[in-house]
């Protein structure tokens, strides 16, 4: 046994050695320069009597960068699950708010995401480990009543382990400790200069590599809690300070730890926690966690299997089939070189033509007048000196100030060329240009200059942040069997993770600039509005629903960056919700119904006003025809009657017109025959 523990300590030992990120590689160097550029700390070129300063291109760009990146970051639905079918989207949605919950409210996770992300700027890689913390809580508790059956009652809780101190069965009383195992989600930013790796390795998932380690210094009380043996604690060399070049770069005036423990306990220690695929006995690999500790040599601390590589990394710009990604350190750094050098030319220059340099002969003047630096100083000559020319002169030196701010303000589109335009955008200049160039010229030219720092936040969303959501979904699939309470859309619900299924899809809902956000807000209003105007005429439920308006006004809302939208909207799945719904339903029924007795009262008042306007319109008409008859019938009732009146007087007195006529033309002819 013991052999077997001293070979699988010694390969661990090389492994680490060959590992990038070990103490004193180039990864390890390159981490330290980057921090000193950041820091903008003294190059080692520095002259006496010449400008010192320092650039610090690279410390603006990584917290411009940052500050822009980290508001993709702030919402309360940074990942989507897929879902695995129509079935399956409600419960998808339920786990990407209860793994949200776990990481960005249990854990503080906006602050991990800021430390990994910066990390990621400088350092080419951020880590975020996901692992549970299990500890147990002790209680003593005296019961004043107390029976084999009150004591069995507890130690049949889950989880709770009961330990009998003492037992008076005759007073009924007991004292006891109960022990219960607390489990904790952890989700937290590494220091990259602890995480060691296989250089070669080509995947940004880690999942699957075959070997990497995290470097822990912490008192030997921690290692005790942690649940090595004391035993093999107790005999580990004490680990006075931090000596790793890249971890001790890290403090401002890169001061290392020199903890006086105040005993034993509080000793630091150095060990490492090592994740590596071995063989499992048939030439199949299997992962186990293989804990050590020491410097020179090495100690086993565990050997014990596991079924995940607990650490999710991501890089800002992608270095291909590598795990080191390319930083804005690899970025900028000659950059920085460059206006370092231009600024101390500048400042060099400005001394000069304030103070020329001088030639004078020595004796005839006072030499700590000329070596005092004051500008307008006055330099005391001999009196025996008939023309102060003849002691003294000047050498003008010319000002080419404009020719260095020329170069600087070159360097500076340099700079934005590779390490994106967060500067710039963020100047009072281009806050202002809408004035000249209106809102969509500037729109245009800020998605233009925005688009490399847009770019590294969708790779770090695309790396960092999806597998450190992947990794937490398995994690809490793995270690909670108990239930997991998370507010989704106002409604509290306890999902097991335990009885999850396993998802390797995921959406991010982040990455977006500033620019890009405001776009996507003014298509999720249009969408909105065109939701609204397709209800109205008419479409609810055939183009549109209930479920689709909300979530475009929940978008709408996150991307407006509202914290939380849907505290102002009600989940349209929620009881609440659905009640109001059946009772509006029922209350338009109503509505329909009685709308449809009154357009049906409607109706019979206007076929009711039809038919009597009709039956006026009949009467009328047939009372025209009888007076038109009756008229009629009088006219020719009165033609009749005249005739008849006629007739009958023809009758009666037409003999005695005869007669008279007939004597009357007797008597003429009589008179004709006289003549």
């Amino acid at each position: 046994m013991t052999e077997a523990r001293n070979e699988i300590t010694a390969k661990i030992r090389d492994q680490l050695h060959n590992c990038a990120g070990w103490d004193g590689d180039q990864i390890s160097q390159d981490r330290k320069r980057a921090l000193d550029y950041y820091f903008q700390r003294p190059r080692g070129d520095e002259t006496a009597g010449r400008s010192n300063v320092v650039s610090g291109d690279i410390s603006a760009m990584v917290e411009s960068n940052l500050a822009q990146m980290l508001e993709s970051f702030s919402g309360d639905a940074i990942v989507e699950f897929s879902a695995n079918g129509p079935e399956d989207d409600d419960q998808a949605h339920l786990e990407s708010f209860a793994v949200t919950a776990a990481v960005m409210k249990d854990n503080n996770g906006y602050q991990e995401l800021a430390t990994a992300i910066k990390d990621a700027l400088l350092l080419r890689n951020g880590f975020i480990k996901v692992w549970v913390d299990e500890d147990n809580v002790a209680a003593t508790v005296d019961l004043e009543q107390a029976d084999g059956a009150t004591i069995a009652a507890l130690e049949e809780n889950a989880g709770v382990t009961v330990e009998v101190l003492r037992y008076d069965e005759a007073a009924g009383t007991a004292r006891i400790r109960t022990t219960k195992q607390i489990k904790r989600f952890r989700a937290e930013a590494i220091d990259p200069s602890n995480i060691l790796y296989l250089k070669q390795w080509h995947k940004g998932d880690l999942q699957e590599i075959p070997f990497i380690a995290e470097r822990h210094i912490e008192a030997r009380e921690k290692l005790l809690r942690r649940g090595f043996e004391k035993k093999t604690v107790d005999a580990l060399q004490a680990y006075a300070h931090d000596t790793k070049i890249d971890s001790l770069a890290r403090d401002v005036r890169e001061v290392g730890d020199t903890r006086n423990a105040v005993d034993k306990s509080q000793e630091l220690v150095q060990w490492f926690e090592c994740y590596a695929l071995v063989d499992g006995g048939n030439g199949i690999s299997e992962r186990r966690r293989i804990s050590v500790a020491g410097s020179s040599s090495f100690t086993l601390l565990e050997d014990e299997p596991v079924s995940l590589v607990p650490y999710a990394q991501g890089s800002a710009f992608i270095n291909s089939h590598r795990v080191t990604g390319i930083s804005i350190y690899d970025k900028l750094r000659q950059t920085q070189d460059i206006n370092t050098g231009l600024s101390r030319a500048l400042l060099d220059n400005v001394n000069t033509v304030i103070k020329n340099r001088t030639a004078y002969l020595d004796g005839k003047v006072n030499t700590d007048d000329l070596a005092d630096g004051r500008p307008n100083g006055n330099i005391r000559v001999k009196a025996n000196v008939g023309n102060v020319n003849n002691a003294i002169t000047a050498f003008n030196t010319p000002d080419i100030s404009r020719g260095i701010l020329e170069n600087l303000n070159y360097q500076r589109q340099v700079r934005t060329e590779l390490g994106g335009a967060s500067l710039e955008l963020a100047t009072g200049q281009m806050q202002m240009a809408g004035g000249r160039i209106g809102s969509q010229g500037v729109d245009r030219a800020f998605s233009v200059m925005e688009q490399l720092s847009a770019h590294m936040t969708k790779n770090l969303a695309t790396s960092l942040i999806r597998n450190l959501f992947l990794l937490a979904h398995a994690t809490l699939r793995e270690y909670f069997d108990e239930p997991f309470n998370v507010k989704v859309n106002g409604r509290w619900l306890s999902p097991v993770p335990s009885q999850w299924i396993q998802r390797t899809r995921l959406d991010v809902k982040i990455g977006m600039s500033p620019g890009e956000r405001s776009r996507k807000v003014a298509t999720l209003q249009q969408v909105v509005d065109a939701q609204i105007a397709l209800a109205r005429e008419g479409m609810d439920n055939v183009l549109v629903n209930i479920d689709g308006f909300y979530r475009a006004l929940t978008d709408w809302g996150r991307n407006a960056e509202l914290p939380n939208p849907e505290q102002y909207f009600i989940d349209p799945q929620t009881e609440a919700s659905q009640q109001a719904l059946k009772a509006k339903e029922q209350s338009e029924a109503k509505a329909a119904e009685a709308n449809r007795a009154l357009m049906s009262h409607a109706v019979g008042l206007e076929q009711l006003r039809t038919a009597f306007e009709k039956y006026k319109v009949d009467q009328k008409t047939a009372f025209d025809y009888w007076a038109e008859t009756l008229r009629a019938e009088i006219e020719e009732a009165k033609i009749v009657g005249a005739a008849t009146a006629d007739l009958i007087k023809q009758t009666k007195f037409g003999s005695d017109d005869v007669s008279k006529s007939n004597g009357q033309e007797s008597n003429a002819n009589a008179n004709n025959g006289r003549d």
